[in-house]
């Protein structure tokens, strides 16, 4: 089950690759990564309601932030595991990622540019969601893999002195 919905994620990355790559080449780079900045935002907002609703009582902001991360990262096929945590983050080890798959598959060098595409195409979603549920939750990349062979760590943050961005 998790190859088909992994291959699915993949697939509609693709798509949503070759949408990006011609929105840019008619408006430009800035004006559509801010359209892409506003549609993460409107998903955000959906994402954290559904999350709401889905995560157990009690949970502490990291805990809810670190939970809400696993379940959109496992939602889209993504192998992941818990790596490092400490008292304001939890790092996890993305390994196989229906995104990075994708972005190959229409012949973006991952080694040299998935770290901004990562920020721009997938990290947005996840940072609305993350700051709908705590504006203090963040989530940032720490190492990006640069082959398939490697892993990407991506840390989720409670920011306690409330610097979290969006």
């Amino acid at each position: 089950m998790m190859i088909l919905m992994s291959e699915g994620v993949r697939r509609a990355t693709v798509l949503q690759a070759l949408y990006m790559m011609q929105v840019i080449e008619r408006h430009g780079t800035d004006e559509a990564l801010m359209l892409l900045e506003q549609a993460a935002e409107r998903q955000g907002a959906i994402l954290a309601r559904e999350m709401r609703r889905t995560l157990p009582d009690g949970l502490s902001p990291l805990e809810g932030g670190a939970e809400a991360y696993r379940r959109l990262m496992k939602d889209a096929g993504a192998e992941i595991t818990e790596h490092k945590r400490d008292e304001n983050s939890v790092t996890f080890a993305v390994s196989t990622c229906p995104f990075y798959e994708a972005f190959l598959d229409v012949g973006v060098d991952c080694g040299i540019f998935l770290n901004g595409l990562c920020r721009n195409l997938t990290l947005p979603s996840v940072q609305h969601t993350l700051s709908r549920l705590d504006p203090r939750l963040r989530v940032e990349a720490v190492i990006t893999r640069e082959s398939a062979e490697e892993i990407c760590l991506e840390r989720v943050v409670l920011d306690e002195a409330g610097q979290g961005t969006v």
